[in-house]
């Protein structure tokens, strides 16, 4: 690791898989994506991929959390070994004991993706699931993959392509406040707009450049194939929407419906504002010049160094975000001023 080089990483006390209210909890969700990505409901990626006589002999999970993705693949036979790497000590730990409780040829390596080196070796699969959005030295990390994968090797990508730090369009906000208005009101989304100090403080790492992943990856890959998932009205609906999470599946099945039903149809008019998307690639055999990979290198590190020293912002703020945020002083501030009219004073001072 280069002592000078920069990192974002996120916080230590940060908890994952803590929740089951993410979209594809439910399985008209799942097996709606799964049509989408692999034209079968029944049909994971891994499950195409083999029903196309895929097999591989060494695989890479970037981001691997607590593995439940290799094991998934170990389980099926898709891949003889595989190698997880993430920067979290703790889930390492959980994914070798479920590794080793099944016997599997699984190895597991912290890494911080942005800075270190990837394990050596040749990988012939590398699988980005749900791992990219959170990279910040994209460049730097996929030159690197591509560059340990043979010619026939295959990248697997299912990941959040949408607007960085979940700064949605116009657009997409407001078909799914409308899509939300429809619902019966009890199940209704609360509709915040994602707050970009929140999302600093809490993770800096989220969707930190998910818009740059699919040309990032098309600098050193071939995309052979390539399925919009969708995602910008259920995903906004869906996801940490508790109240779907606690009715009974009956009470909440045609709302889910309905809510994928307008994903569906707002995927079909605007295909270019996938939230998600699921892609394979093959590295390219051609060599990119020398001087344009310097280029891309400074590019990025001139990229990284501006946002630490402007507090891990990259880019304006969006209008929506402007919006919200005014909107949320304006409330705070009326509320102080019924209560402690000489706080509601100080904190329109402070700002």
């Amino acid at each position: 690791m280069d002592d000078t080089a920069t990192t974002t990483v996120p916080r230590e006390d940060r908890e994952y898989y803590d929740s089951i209210s993410f979209w594809n909890y439910f399985a008209a969700v799942y097996r709606r994506l799964n049509a989408r990505a692999t034209g079968d409901p029944d049909a994971f990626w891994w499950q195409a991929l083999q029903r196309d006589g895929r097999h591989f002999t060494r695989g890479l999970i970037l981001n691997c959390g607590n593995g439940w993705v290799e094991r998934d693949l170990l389980r099926a036979g898709l891949v003889d070994e595989i190698v997880g790497i993430d920067i979290s000590e703790d889930l390492l730990a959980e994914a070798r004991r479920e590794a080793a409780a099944m016997g599997a040829r699984a190895e597991y390596v912290r890494v911080d993706i942005n800075v270190d080196p990837l394990p050596a070796g040749e990988f012939d699969l590398v699988v980005n699931y749900a791992a990219g959005h959170h990279i910040a030295s994209l460049d730097r990390v996929m030159r690197q993959i591509a560059s340990q994968m043979p010619e026939h090797g295959l990248f697997v990508n299912w990941d959040y392509i949408g607007p960085h730090r979940n700064q949605y369009t116009a657009r997409q906000w407001e078909r799914a406040w409308d899509v939300n208005q429809s619902l019966p009101e009890p199940l209704r989304q609360q509709m915040n707009y994602p707050d970009l100090d929140t999302m600093l403080r809490h993770d800096p790492t989220e969707a930190v450049h998910s818009e740059l992943i699919v040309p990032t990856i098309a600098r050193y890959f071939d995309i052979t194939s390539f399925a919009p998932l969708g995602g910008a009205v259920a995903y906004l609906l869906l996801t940490h929407n508790l109240p779907f999470y606690s009715a009974p599946l009956d009470d909440v099945r045609d709302s889910i419906e309905l809510v994928m039903d307008a994903d569906e149809a707002f995927l079909q008019a605007a295909p270019e504002e996938t939230l998600f998307a699921y892609f394979l690639a093959r590295p390219r055999q051609s060599e990119v010049p020398a001087d344009q990979l310097a280029l891309w290198t400074r590019e990025e590190t001139e990229r990284e160094r501006a946002a630490q020293a402007n507090g891990g912002e990259y880019y304006p703020r969006t209008l929506l975000s402007q919006i919200y945020r005014a909107a949320d002083a304006v409330s705070l501030r009326q509320a102080l001023s019924q209560r402690w009219p000489r706080v509601a004073a100080a904190y329109s001072r402070a700002r």
